[in-house]
């Protein structure tokens, strides 16, 4: 797995260091002369990681020697403006209890939230999408705004491109990336010729906690979609 940090015109890769032969490996099939960075940005597609895990906040800063042949390979990145997001009509589940709260307030666009108590690992929240959309921005934001209590310590967010309302069939899932301090705020890359749409996303708790857990909102932006005089040639 390869999770990607990118801003200040250049890239960070951040790998698990079991992986670290591979990485080694791979890089010893090419000749010397190709670019890394042009090997790193096919290597997630040999390890069968179809979506990017791509954090827009940087860890890196640049302090000084700079050359401008490193500009030309990172270029600068630009801040795409996505709106407010608009979280189209969807269906939300849960195998997580909750006496006073129903898993939908999670997902509405107000100050409900959803919240349970001392969640488990496999445990999750499921939103099935009533039409596919083409999403191209999800946030997930777990405790409270104060201090962040009752956040979700360990978690994930994954990604279906089924339209999929039973739990079992979760192997149509993709990773979209692990909330960082009870957060994520991602955006999804689809190829330019994807036709692929998103039916469902999920949170999933992967280790358990002796704690209250908050939900406090998800977002999803999305793509318009098209009228139907569009698809008329």
């Amino acid at each position: 797995m390869m999770l990607e940090f990118s801003s200040l015109r250049f890239s960070g890769k951040v790998f698990h260091t079991s992986d670290l032969s591979r990485l080694t490996s791979f890089f010893l099939l090419f000749p010397k002369s190709i670019p890394t960075h042009l090997l790193l940005s096919e290597l997630p597609l040999f390890s069968a990681q179809n979506v990017p895990i791509h954090f827009g906040t940087s860890v890196f800063f640049h302090l000084s020697n700079y050359s401008e042949s490193e500009a030309a390979c990172f270029p600068a990145e630009e801040v795409e403006d996505f709106g407010e997001p608009d979280n189209p009509a969807a269906v939300v589940f849960t195998n997580m209890m909750s006496k006073m709260d129903h898993p939908q307030y999670a997902y509405v666009l107000n100050e409900d939230s959803f919240s349970t108590l001392d969640p488990l690992e496999g445990h999750y929240l499921t939103v099935v999408l009533d039409r596919p959309q083409k999403v191209t921005r999800v946030a997930v934001h777990t405790g409270s705004k104060i201090k962040g209590r009752y956040r979700l310590e360990q978690g994930q967010v994954l990604l279906g491109c089924d339209s999929l309302r039973n739990r079992k069939d979760g192997a149509y899932y993709t990773l979209l990336g692990p909330l960082v301090a009870g957060n994520l705020d991602q955006r999804v890359f689809c190829e330019e010729e994807s036709v692929r749409e998103l039916s469902c996303m999920e949170v999933l708790v992967s280790a358990s906690q002796d704690s209250w857990l908050l939900i406090r909102e998800i977002k999803v932006w999305a793509e318009p979609e098209k009228e139907e005089s569009e698809w008329v040639q």
